[in-house]
């Protein structure tokens, strides 16, 4: 009696390399498929909206812990820049949970308001959320296109705390 090969889509009767259209995960694809998208208002070059240097009013929009892409924990922060000539563009930062790097952190945290230095903190998003701060937002360069970056986080002073107020907190202007 003859050994009965398994079916395996992708291969002949033989088990050798066969049919790969069936074995594409699964679906059946025409190879000639056409795709048609209009890019043409689209540079390839990815702009968004750059922050000037320099301080700005801000509020955390965003945050939470992560690993980086080579395993290691860290921090990723959102800010929402609240007035000034930069007024709503919003910029990441990531702080490292590394031992020597974790200076960075506390810093931010007791910039916007969580006790970290010397201590065991504990705290939860709603602790960092919508807390006022200043970001000091300086300009680098990659793939050859200027970006911006959080240099460093200070704490809020009074312009920044009302800045960071929702609009319908806010005086109208006129």
């Amino acid at each position: 009696m003859a050994d009965k090969k398994p079916n395996i889509p992708g291969t002949g009767a033989n088990g050798a390399p066969g049919d790969t259209k069936a074995a594409v995960s699964g679906l059946q694809q025409e190879q000639d498929q056409e795709f048609v998208e209009d890019f043409q208002d689209e540079d390839g070059g990815g702009d968004f909206a750059l922050a000037s240097e320099g301080k700005h009013p801000a509020k955390v929009i965003d945050f939470e812990k992560s690993t980086s892409k080579t395993g290691n924990p860290l921090y990723i922060w959102q800010f929402l820049i609240t007035s000034g000539d930069s007024e709503g563009i919003e910029v990441r930062f990531w702080t490292s949970l590394l031992p020597q790097a974790r200076w960075k952190t506390v810093q931010t945290l007791e910039a916007v308001g969580v006790k970290a230095a010397g201590t065991v903190a504990r705290f939860t998003q709603k602790d960092i959320i919508g807390k006022p701060c200043i970001i000091d937002v300086i300009h680098d360069e990659y793939d050859n296109r200027t970006t911006h970056k959080v240099d460093r986080v200070y704490p809020a002073d009074e312009a920044a705390v009302r800045a960071a107020k929702p609009d319908a907190d806010k005086p109208a202007q006129g």
